[in-house]
C-alpha cells in the first residue's frame, strides 16, 4: 500500500448500493472502487467481513421473492476481488469493542444496532480516516467525535468519474435491501 493512501471503511449499505447500482450512488461508488483498486490511488477501501452475510441479495430480488443466480455471481465476485478492498475479519477484540460502543450509546442517544456497532468497531479498530455509510442514524457529530473519524456518505473528491458504459456492477433496481 503506497503511503498516504488514506483508509476509508464501507458500510455494508454501501456495498448494497452498488450491487443495486442505485442511480445516484453507483457512479461515486465506482469510482472509489476503481480508486482502492489501483495501486497508486488515493484510497484503500475496507469493510468487514460481516458484510459478506448483510449483503445475502438484490432488493430486485427482495420484492419479486425470486433469488437470481445472476446475482448471486455479481456478489460473489464482488467479494472475490481482494485488490479493490481488505476484508477485516471478526474477533472477539471487535466484539468487546462493539458491546462497550452500544452500552456507551445508551446514555449518548446513539441507539446502535449490533451490526452498526461491528462495522464501526471494525473501523476503530482498523484505524481508518473516515466511515462511508448511507445510514443518516450513524451520521452523528457525537458518534463521529467519539470514534475519532468523520462517518459521512461516499463522496468522490478529486477523481474522474467512471463513464456509465465502464460500470462493472450492478443492475437496474434502485433500493438498498
Amino acid at each position: 500500500m503506497p503511503k498516504g493512501r488514506r483508509r476509508i471503511y464501507w458500510d455494508s449499505n454501501c456495498w448494497l448500493s452498488l450491487i443495486n447500482a442505485v442511480p445516484d450512488r453507483i457512479l461515486v461508488l465506482n469510482s472509489l472502487l476503481a480508486d482502492s483498486k489501483n495501486e497508486l490511488g488515493d484510497i484503500e477501501l475496507v469493510t468487514s467481513s460481516v458484510s459478506i452475510v448483510e449483503v445475502a441479495f438484490a432488493q430486485s430480488e427482495q420484492q419479486s421473492d425470486r433469488i437470481d443466480q445472476t446475482i448471486e455471481d455479481a456478489i460473489d465476485s464482488l467479494w472475490a476481488d481482494r485488490r479493490a478492498f481488505t476484508l477485516i475479519e471478526y474477533h472477539d477484540l471487535i466484539g468487546r469493542e462493539a458491546r462497550t460502543l452500544i452500552r456507551t450509546g445508551l446514555h449518548q442517544t446513539w441507539n446502535l444496532k449490533p451490526m452498526d456497532a461491528v462495522h464501526l468497531a471494525t473501523a476503530k479498530w482498523f484505524g481508518v480516516d473516515e466511515f462511508h455509510t448511507y445510514d443518516k442514524r450513524l451520521i452523528k457529530e457525537g458518534l463521529s467525535t467519539h470514534l475519532g473519524f468523520p462517518i459521512k456518505n461516499p463522496i468522490v473528491t478529486g477523481l474522474t468519474l467512471p463513464e456509465q458504459s465502464q460500470l462493472p456492477i450492478g443492475d437496474d433496481s434502485d433500493g438498498e435491501r
